[in-house]
This record gives C-alpha cells, sequence and structure tokens, in this order.
C-alpha cells in the first residue's frame, strides 16, 4: 500500500474499471473542522488518557445531572456541563434524557471513548480507522444443535476440544473490557449450546460490556429467556431464512426448527427489556419473499429486520449456485432503504451496500444506514455514516472463534491475525492489515472508482471469496457487474432461476 519512504502506491491486483456511479455531494459539518484540528486531537488524548481505573472523558460524562456522582468532578466539569445543556437542548431532547441514555450508557460511553481516542491517534479520517474495534463477533462455540446448509462456521453438534476454556473466556471479558470495546456480538454455533454462556453472561454484566446475542431461536424458552435478560442482555437476533415453515426447515436440516424459532422469538418479544431481531439470508430463489419476511418480523412485534450478506465459506461453499444475482440484491437493497424510511420496523443489512442505497435511493432528510453504528436521520447521519458506514472489517469490528483466533470478519475464517492463546487482543488488532482494509481508494474494479466508497468500500469477504484478492471489487454490486458476468462464465454462481432483471420496481442503475 505504501512504499518505504511513505509515498502511497496502488497495490490492488484487479484493475479499476470506467466508473460508473455519480459525483455526490454531502454537506460537511462543524465539528469535522474541529475534530481534524491538532490542538482538540492533543485535548482528546489527554482526556482519553486512563489513570485510576477511568478516564477524564468517562468522569465528565458520569458526572452529567448525576448528583450522586463525586462532588469534585461536578465542580471541575461544571462549565462543560452547561455546554452540554446548550447541545442537547438544540436537539429537543429532555436533559435528562440526554444523561440517560447518552452520557451515563455504558456503551455509549465507551464508543465515544474508542472513538475520541482513535480520532487523537489516527487523525479523523475517511473511512475512520479504530484503536480498537466498536463490535467484536464472538462465536463462542462450534455446537450447534442443528445443521444449517449455509452455515459459515461449519459448526458441529459437539464443541471441539481446542475450543477456550471458561477461564479465557472470561480473561478475554477482561481485554475487551480494559480495551473500551463496547459491544460483543456473541454467536456460535449456537451460543446457547455452551455451558459457560451463563458465567460469561455474567462476567461481562459486572464489566458493563453490552452483549447481545445471536442465535437461531430453538433454544429460547422461556426460562432461558429470562436469563438471558437477568445477565444484561438487551437484544437478541434470531436467524430466520424463510417465512415458509418447510423452506426454513429443509434450510436448517432439522424437521420442526421454524416452530420453535417462531416460539422463541415470541417468548424475547414478551421478555420486558429485551428487544429482538430477525436475521435472514436470502438466495436467488426467497428473495421474492423479502416483503412477506418483514411484514411477518411486524406482526411478531420485532423490533429490526437484518438482511445477512450471503458469503460462500464454511458450508455456504455448497450454495454458490444459489447466490442472489446482483439485479436482485439491488431490488433488496431498495425495499431495505424504503422499509427503513417507513419507520415499522428497524433495518440493518450486512450488506456496505445497503448505506450507499440510503444515499442514492433515499431523500437527505432520511434514514441512513451507517454500517456498525446502527442508522440515523437527516444530513447529519450522512456525515457520520462518511466515516463509521460500509465495511468495518478490521476497522471497526472483527471476529473471535471458538479456538481463540482473531479473524478481520467471520466470513473470513482463512485470514488468521493472531491468537490468544499467545498475543493480546491489544496486540493482535494492530496488524499492518487494518492500514490495507481501511483504504477504500487502494480497490480493483468499481470499488476503486466508485463515488460511494466512502460509505461502503464493498464486502472485502466476498471479494476476497470469489477471486481470492482481498482488495478487489465486490461481486455483488450493481456496479461491478462484469464481475458476476466473469463468475457466471466460470460456472460458480447462479445460472438457472427466474429471471431477476424482470422483478417488480428493479431501478435501472446507469
Amino acid at each position: 500500500m505504501y512504499a518505504s519512504e511513505g509515498v502511497r502506491v496502488r497495490t490492488a491486483c484487479r484493475p479499476a474499471v470506467a466508473r460508473q456511479s455519480h459525483p455526490i455531494a454531502i454537506e460537511g459539518h462543524v465539528f469535522e473542522k474541529y475534530l481534524s484540528s491538532r490542538l482538540v486531537r492533543k485535548l482528546l488524548l489527554k482526556l482519553t488518557d486512563q489513570a485510576n481505573g477511568s478516564t477524564s472523558l468517562e468522569r465528565l460524562f458520569y458526572s452529567y445531572r448525576n448528583p450522586a456522582a463525586a462532588r469534585r468532578d461536578r465542580i471541575r466539569y461544571a462549565a462543560v456541563h452547561k455546554l452540554i445543556d446548550i447541545l442537547v437542548d438544540r436537539t429537543r431532547t429532555s436533559r435528562d434524557r440526554a444523561a440517560e441514555k447518552v452520557f451515563h450508557h455504558q456503551a455509549t460511553v465507551r464508543t465515544l471513548v474508542n472513538t475520541a481516542r482513535s480520532i487523537a491517534v489516527h487523525g479523523l479520517t475517511v473511512p475512520q480507522r479504530f484503536i480498537a474495534p466498536l463490535l467484536v463477533v464472538w462465536n463462542i462455540t462450534n455446537a450447534c444443535n442443528l445443521k444449517c446448509r449455509h452455515c459459515y462456521q461449519n459448526a458441529t453438534h459437539k464443541r471441539t476440544a481446542d475450543e477456550l476454556s471458561r477461564a479465557e473466556k472470561l480473561d478475554l471479558i477482561d481485554q475487551l473490557s480494559d480495551g473500551y470495546v463496547p459491544m460483543i456480538a456473541i454467536a456460535g454455533g449456537e451460543p446457547l449450546c455452551d455451558p459457560d454462556i451463563w458465567a460469561v453472561l455474567e462476567h461481562a454484566q459486572r464489566k458493563k460490556v453490552y452483549v447481545t446475542i445471536a442465535t437461531n431461536g430453538t433454544l429460547l424458552t422461556k426460562a432461558n429467556v429470562e436469563r438471558l435478560a437477568a445477565r444484561g442482555v438487551r437484544y437478541v437476533e434470531v436467524s430466520l431464512d424463510s417465512n415458509d415453515p418447510a423452506l426454513h426447515d429443509d434450510f436448517r436440516q432439522v424437521p420442526g426448527a421454524w416452530r420453535r424459532s417462531i416460539a422463541g422469538i415470541q417468548n424475547v418479544v414478551a421478555a420486558p427489556g429485551l428487544r429482538c431481531g430477525i436475521a435472514t439470508c436470502f438466495t436467488w430463489e426467497t428473495v421474492q419473499q423479502a416483503p412477506e419476511m418483514i411484514a411477518l418480523a411486524i406482526s411478531l412485534g420485532v423490533d429490526t429486520f437484518v438482511h445477512f450478506n450471503f458469503i460462500p465459506v464454511g458450508r455456504g461453499k455448497g450454495m454458490v449456485r444459489e447466490e442472489m444475482t446482483v439485479e436482485q440484491r439491488e431490488w433488496l437493497l431498495r425495499l431495505l432503504q424504503r422499509t427503513l424510511n417507513e419507520g415499522k420496523i428497524g433495518v440493518m443489512s450486512t450488506a456496505p451496500q445497503f448505506g450507499r442505497s440510503c444515499i442514492m435511493y433515499g431523500d437527505p432528510e432520511g434514514m441512513t444506514a451507517m454500517g456498525h453504528g446502527g442508522s440515523g436521520k437527516g444530513r447529519q447521519a450522512q456525515v457520520v455514516s462518511k466515516y463509521l458506514g460500509g465495511c468495518g472489517a478490521h476497522r471497526c469490528y472483527c471476529c473471535v472463534q471458538p479456538d481463540g483466533r482473531v479473524n478481520p470478519c467471520v466470513y473470513m475464517p482463512t485470514r488468521t491475525l493472531g491468537e490468544l492463546r499467545s498475543s493480546s487482543f491489544a496486540e493482535i488488532w494492530s496488524h499492518p492489515l487494518e492500514a490495507v482494509l481501511s483504504d477504500r481508494d487502494d480497490r480493483g474494479d468499481h470499488c476503486g472508482v466508485c463515488d460511494y466508497r466512502m460509505f461502503c468500500g464493498g464486502c472485502r469477504a466476498r471479494a476476497e471469496s470469489y477471486t481470492g484478492d482481498v482488495q478487489a471489487g465486490d461481486p455483488g454490486c450493481i456496479y461491478n457487474r462484469h464481475m458476476w458476468d466473469e463468475i457466471e462464465a466460470n460456472g460458480t454462481a447462479a445460472t438457472v432461476g427466474p429471471d431477476s432483471r424482470e422483478m417488480p420496481e428493479i431501478l435501472q442503475v446507469t
């Protein structure tokens, strides 16, 4: 990526192609100017310097409108607190609610400390580089009670012998907490098959780390849901592949799985304090069910609908011929964008093109996906998306495997950044691949010239899985149609099925 003298050079193997996208104008924000200042960076470095177990920034936030905070902190930061009052008032949010939801919310505070320190160290970069991930997906076990055909983990019915011990798992929680990682998403396998899950959740709760659970839903009994809530879990995401029970059960290869997953979803929705999401991985055969799947999620009272981008890894390698075409994916992204703006249910997608579709098809004052930052409304959200949005592999997110290996992404299992049994998590995160994956100009195909690359960047896992080159274009994007044609010509993708170009409401992109 860079010559020894610091001169920037292009290293992407695949050539760039003619640009098809159109220039876009996103209004800047005054904070961008301030955060780019050397003086502000020095201030942020001082505020995020950890002393006596916490940073000055944490004490500043904790003492805001909090009579239980140390009196010296309330006095020391009184002027800053008045400034916060003015800023909060401009958002038309009550000061007490802002204190509860932002300044006293542990995950949000950790995110702000992490981000502030990242800007202090790396500067304000587009996209933003982070000194620690905002999200760690932890595949806590390989054990699973289902046999899903598209399982990226290639999970088995039993735990593997090399999985981390309970003590090692608790130590990982300590490392992530000390490193200001705000959120852990525990997946598997099936996390509820791991007997250590309850001890891990209890420890994470003590360390004030925000934890979510990704599950197939079949083990979400009322008792287990109550235990999850009692141990600090606030969001549970259930995989559901179709609104047709037979299709879902065929996907999962266990009869009755759909019925049990639906019962699990209903148990989560009924539990006080728990939010629920439904996650779906579509194929060319099931993508036309997307409107029905979203309607089902709304009818069940689910908070968020999540689209999982298919990547041909694990057992998914055997499903390449069932992959959506680029036209089908574009139709789906347009549907998700429209659904997000209707406001009946939250919408997320692991396809980085979702951020691009929100800007391309949406209103500037509408909702915009911000990658791992969720979504927000208006032009300010688009500015945030420029820094947080798109592919976050080894930039603001990574994966920990059951045996302690750390990968840039759950869908990049062959790229090992390091192993927790021989290195600390902080040492592993400093791997030089981070700089490569953070540079969205150093890309092949249309990803390297696209006007939306700062909001998207293309899925690095899809690029590597289909081409072997982590810096290649993403063959799942409409702008990389030439790559999909190559894949079809090589017989490694779906060449049969309905003509997706005739699907309703397809927007022809020029």
